[in-house]
């Protein structure tokens, strides 16, 4: 339940409200969120093993050719098998959503050199954020015609109401992962309970990775967390759980767009985030919310205590940035530029007479 499948079923949900038909392909388990898709659209699971599964992709083949896309529209890794099924339908564009964050140590670590090769495939790329556009174009010397930053956008069922109060109900929605910043995090609450600050903390997430995750349980038992801190796992409707708390945070050390930090903005919470990605530029460099430095459990403490001691303020920022997200961030937002690049792509396209 990543920023990456998020984006999957939200896209399909606002394309088919939009009036389009829209067929989703599942590589490996459909997992939790695929309830969430609207009733009305196909969901095809094809239970991929490994990358050469031969019957799973001649699946994937088979309701291709049946369903005769205009385009296809790969996210994160799915990008490679979509390669090799444009070959079987070279009438058909292809589009890669590209949700990595980039900085030095990704690329250290991932150089995605064969996308030297692989990007002739690719007629169009939507990147997460103006970071991973400017890679692109930089280092893989991809068409800036044929790339563009479309923001990431929320989709969630929600009673809003106006949240305070003198101790701290927060809520930290990310995949449990190295980057995420969940010791980070657990850092500051030991330093939160050293001043007796009263605090409840929710980490809402999957676990990507077991060795972060037991790092996690392991911090909680040490610095008795336990009271303070409740490992909550992956959540089904997040819609539900954002709504019991009153700060939202976003602690990673790199990031794209987290789509947590729009769900936060739509459920009026009070934003904590650090300086990464296209946080600051969402937050309006803290008009909407506040900003700390990544890996600084000090800053991020002090934060959250006067954000606790100035709900006045907080409240306001709150209100600012749910206005923000729901004018700037919504569905119409997303299809609005969508289309337009749709249209780049393939001039042929017809688009909703809306736009």
């Amino acid at each position: 339940m990543g920023g990456a499948e998020r984006m999957a079923v939200n896209i399909s949900n606002a394309l088919h409200q939009d009036g389009n038909e829209v067929l989703v392909i599942v590589s490996r388990k459909k997992g939790p969120l695929s309830k969430f898709l609207l009733e009305r659209i196909p969901l095809i699971n094809l239970d991929k093993t490994r990358f050469f599964d031969f019957r799973a992709f001649y699946q994937l083949y088979k309701e291709t050719k049946d369903f005769n896309p205009e385009f296809i529209h790969a996210h994160g890794t799915s990008i490679y098998w979509a390669i090799i099924l444009s070959w079987f339908f070279p009438s058909t564009k292809l589009i890669w959503h590209d949700h990595l964050g980039v900085n030095e140590e990704v690329i250290k670590n991932n150089p995605r050199k064969e996308l030297k090769v692989l990007k002739r495939w690719i007629d169009g790329i939507i990147a997460v954020n103006p970071a991973i556009q400017d890679w692109w174009i930089s280092f893989l010397n991809f068409n800036p015609g044929k790339i563009k930053y479309i923001r990431n956008f929320p989709f969630l069922s929600l009673s809003l109401s106006s949240k305070s109060g003198k101790s701290l109900d927060i809520v930290h929605v990310a995949n449990f992962r190295q980057e995420k910043g969940h010791l980070t995090l657990l850092d500051s609450c030991k330093m939160l309970k050293s001043q007796q600050v009263e605090f409840k903390l929710r980490l809402i997430g999957q676990v990507l990775e077991s060795e972060v995750y037991e790092k996690v349980l392991e911090s909680i038992k040490i610095n008795n967390l336990e009271d303070e801190v409740e490992v909550v796992g992956p959540v089904d409707n997040i819609a539900s759980e954002l709504e019991k708390a009153i700060i939202g945070l976003v602690c990673s050390d790199r990031e794209g767009l987290p789509v947590s930090l729009l769900e936060y903005g739509l459920a009026n919470l009070q934003v904590l985030s650090t300086r990464v990605g296209n946080c600051p530029e969402v937050l309006n460099n803290g008009e909407f919310g506040y900003l700390v430095e990544p890996a600084s459990p000090d800053q991020l403490a002090s934060m959250l205590i006067y954000m606790r001691d100035h709900q006045v303020e907080a409240k306001e920022k709150a209100n600012k940035f749910h206005n923000h997200i729901s004018s700037n961030y919504g569905a119409k937002q997303f299809l609005k530029e969508y289309y337009s690049f749709l249209k780049v792509v393939n001039p042929h396209t017809l688009i909703p007479a809306s736009f």
